[in-house]
């Protein structure tokens, strides 16, 4: 009995090791099937990933090239900035794939990298361990050698806003350079798609292999995972179908439009891009062939009058046939699949860049039209004057070129909006067209400036068709009942004959004549009658231009400064720069005798830079005297504020020299402020975000001054010195002081009072709580260079605390 015992005994731990060993086999068995399952599972999710990702490649690069493009044409800034920002897209992934390809591998600017591609942040592990251990795997290595050509034009694409940015920000684009590089542009994107999809395909052939082995450990799970539970089999199945139907979503939701054809061009299988594309449902573009989706022309047969594959499938832009009867332009480019004992079949991928050539004709049409109106724009009407020019000199005759400018256009702007001007221009261009004759044309100079070329007519019969178009004006249909002056407009005319030296002449003369016009009173008609004198002025005043031009030049602009008394504070260095010029022969003149000039013919930019330029190298070389400095002015011209160049140029200074940002406050006339409220308003905040103040100069002389006192970020209004001079005497005056000084109070501004030329307007000044005073009662301008003399600025207080 006790025999048999043991032997029970012994035969226990046999069975326990026995089912142990199986228990550990089968475990053993589940946990590698498991695995495996998941090691499958994970690349079908990474093939996805990088499926995905090249979508979000794809649609960045293509959204970044249509910007461009936008840009390039219309030199939006808004445009460059999207393209620049969709661009980091693609340079997110090239970044990624650079980190991981050095020796060792930065993962943590590669996981950077791929998150600036757009790609899921679950995703991106997938993305870095499949491109360690698989980059040498077939199919995915040609993706990734496919992947790196496209570094190049990446890098091109960068060049390219570069150039558009630099040709748009020198002030004078050149068309040239602008065509250029669209051209340059179109081919590298028909470049970079032609290689995303090489890349797109390797990818999916690479997910095709994946797919199979899926389906292969997927039957495998099924039979030897049955063994260990029933569950565990339900649960792989699910996961694999899960990860199937997210690849399947992923190519199903591609950008691209794809197409599964037949060898004989029956549609096997579409996405729903193509169907967008096309027009159609994508259930009825099943069963739907080839040909009936081309234009006739575009299907390439062979000899049997079957499809040409071979040259059918080469990359081109084919034209499509919507499904509502429309043209579509299609980039076109596939693949034949050819599988032992199988049919070939083919793979194409479609694409729409119907919105390229509606491009291309629009950008043709630009250089030629103004888009708000449709009238030929600038350009074109010079061309056509010089053609009215050649005729004339070659067959005699006159014709007559009239200047067009509206009315109180800006109050219409200001006071209704932006749309209700463009609405009154169109309006207006459109009674132009309508009131001339056959052989005349209209065209639109720019902003609210017309031009309009009588064929034949001389000057007094052109001033018939003129009055009754400015008198028929009142009865036009874009007249408005809602308080807003009715629409009128000054015309300048000229007459066009063999004697006009050319069309810049033209030009000027009509601008002038309709300059006299708005100077005579507005909602006239003006004829170009020069006398001697006028211009004996005109060549005058471009000759006090040229001497501004080279007092600039040979270094002869000189700069002075006013001190501006700071009220209870003597001690306070403050004062505003002004500019001399002294002339070849030793003779200093003051702004009045030069300025004049350069604003009518459009030098206050230069000007402004060469003075901050020579006020920057000054004050660098008086570090004491910006020590004790507390604020020094600077006036910047209307023709700066419109010009955001001039803007990233104090910018530029601004950075380089930080610390005398807080030392300097740019003066704007109330009037450039006014006219150039949007210019304004981004030139105060973007010195103010470095440091500088900003003054208001000549308050008070504008229509609307505190209507646009609001709108405006200033620190510091100076009142205009008509006011200011005679305020002792004129009891308006000093009402209108008082004024400013009340709303520059609620305001938190600091006042400043100009032309402060007696003791008595001062004390009335002091009284009424202006805080700071200039003018000869204080102190008259001398050289910059005496002001900085440290042996001066520390006799100030003593030498203006009479005011104080």
């Amino acid at each position: 009995m006790g025999r048999s015992s043991d032997m029970g005994s012994a035969a226990v731990p046999h069975v326990t090791r026995g089912l142990t060993l199986r228990f550990v086999l089968l475990t053993g068995m589940a946990i590698g099937l498991v695995g495996l399952s998941a090691l499958v599972q994970e690349l079908q999710a990474a093939s996805t990933a990088w499926i995905v990702g090249q979508s979000h490649w794809s649609r960045s690069q293509q959204h970044a090239t249509f910007a461009l493009e936008r840009y390039i044409t219309s030199g939006n800034p808004s445009a460059l900035a999207e393209a620049r920002s969709a661009l980091q897209v693609p340079l997110g992934d090239l970044e990624a794939r650079r980190a991981l390809e050095q020796n060792p591998p930065d993962i943590a600017r590669a996981r950077q990298g791929f998150l600036q591609g757009g790609n899921a942040p679950s995703d991106i592990n997938r993305l870095i361990l499949s491109f360690q251990y698989l980059g040498r795997m077939g199919y995915f290595q040609d993706a990734v050698r496919v992947w790196r050509q496209t570094d190049h034009g990446l890098a091109q694409m960068e060049e390219i806003a570069r150039t558009a940015h630099a040709n748009k920000a020198d002030g004078s684009p050149e068309p040239a350079l602008r065509d250029a590089l669209l051209v340059q542009l179109q081919a590298l994107d028909r470049s970079l798609q032609a290689q995303a999809r090489a890349f797109s395909l390797a990818l999916l052939n690479t997910a095709s292999i994946v797919r199979i082995a899926t389906l292969v450990v997927a039957g495998l799970s099924v039979l030897l995972i049955t063994l260990v539970a029933v569950l565990l089999a339900r649960r792989v199945r699910h996961d694999l179908i899960e990860q199937e139907s997210r690849f399947r979503a992923a190519f199903y939701q591609a950008t691209v439009g794809m197409l599964k054809l037949d060898h004989a061009g029956g549609i096997v299988e579409a996405n729903q891009a193509v169907a967008d594309i096309l027009g159609y449902r994508r259930d009825e573009l099943l069963g739907m062939e080839l040909p009936e989706l081309l234009v006739d022309g575009e299907l390439v047969l062979d000899e049997a009058e079957g499809i040409d594959w071979i040259r059918q499938l080469r990359p081109g832009e084919l034209r499509f046939l919507r499904a509502d009867g429309g043209l579509l332009w299609g980039r076109w480019s596939g693949t034949l699949v050819r599988s032992p004992g199988r049919e070939p079949t083919v793979f194409a991928i479609i694409e729409d860049v119907s919105q390229n050539h509606a491009l291309a004709r629009e950008v043709e049409h630009h250089a030629s039209h103004d888009p708000l109106t449709g009238l030929i724009n600038r350009r074109e009407i010079e061309r056509l004057l010089e053609l009215a020019l050649l005729d004339v000199r070659s067959h005699g005759g006159t014709h007559s070129l009239c200047y067009l400018d509206l009315d109180y256009f800006k109050l219409v702007n200001d006071g209704l909006g932006h749309a209700a001007g463009d609405q009154l221009l169109r309006g207006f261009a459109d009674y132009l067209e309508g009131a001339v004759r056959e052989g005349d044309w209209v065209g639109r100079m720019g902003g609210d400036e017309f031009a309009l070329f009588l064929r034949g007519a001389r000057q007094e019969e052109a001033r018939q068709v003129l009055q009754r178009i400015a008198r028929n004006l009142g009865q036009a249909g874009f007249q408005r009942d809602d308080g807003t002056p009715k629409v009128s407009c000054s015309i300048g005319v000229v007459e066009i004959d063999a004697d006009v030296a050319d069309v810049n002449w033209l030009m000027s003369a009509a601008d002038s004549a309709c300059y006299a016009a708005k100077q005579a009173g507005r909602n006239r008609v003006h004829l170009f009658n020069e006398n001697r004198m006028a211009l004996e002025e005109r060549l005058a005043e471009a000759d006090r231009l040229a001497h501004v031009s080279s007092a600039i030049a040979e270094n002869r602009m000189l700069l002075y400064a006013q001190r501006i008394e700071q009220v209870g504070d003597p001690g306070f260095l403050h004062y505003e720069v002004l500019v001399r010029m002294r002339g070849t022969d030793g003779q200093l003149h003051g702004p009045g005798d030069f300025m004049p000039a350069v604003e009518r013919y459009g030098m206050g930019m230069a000007l402004d830079r060469h003075v901050l330029g020579l006020l920057f190298r000054h004050l660098q070389l008086c570090p004491a005297h910006v020590q004790r400095l507390g604020l020094c002015n600077v006036n910047v011209s209307a023709q700066s504020i419109a010009e955001p160049s001039f803007l990233a140029f104090v910018c530029d200074l601004l950075e380089r020299n930080r610390g005398l940002a807080r030392k300097l406050c740019f003066e704007i006339t109330e009037t450039a402020a006014i006219s150039n409220l949007e210019q304004a308003r981004s030139f105060v905040e973007g010195v103010k975000a470095r440091g500088c103040r900003v003054a208001l100069d000549d308050f008070g002389s504008g229509l609307s001054s505190f209507g646009y006192l609001r709108q405006l970020p200033a620190d510091m209004l100076k009142i205009d010195g008509v006011f200011v001079r005679d305020m002792d005497v004129d009891p308006v005056s000093r009402a209108t002081v008082r004024a400013i000084t009340e709303i520059g109070r609620e305001l938190h501004m600091s006042v400043v009072a100009e032309w402060v030329e007696t003791e008595e307007v001062a004390r009335q000044l002091q009284a009424l709580g202006v805080e700071g005073l200039q003018g000869y009662a204080v102190e008259r301008p001398m050289p910059l260079e005496k002001l900085t003399q440290p042996s001066l600025w520390r006799e100030a207080p003593s030498a203006s605390g009479r005011l104080s």
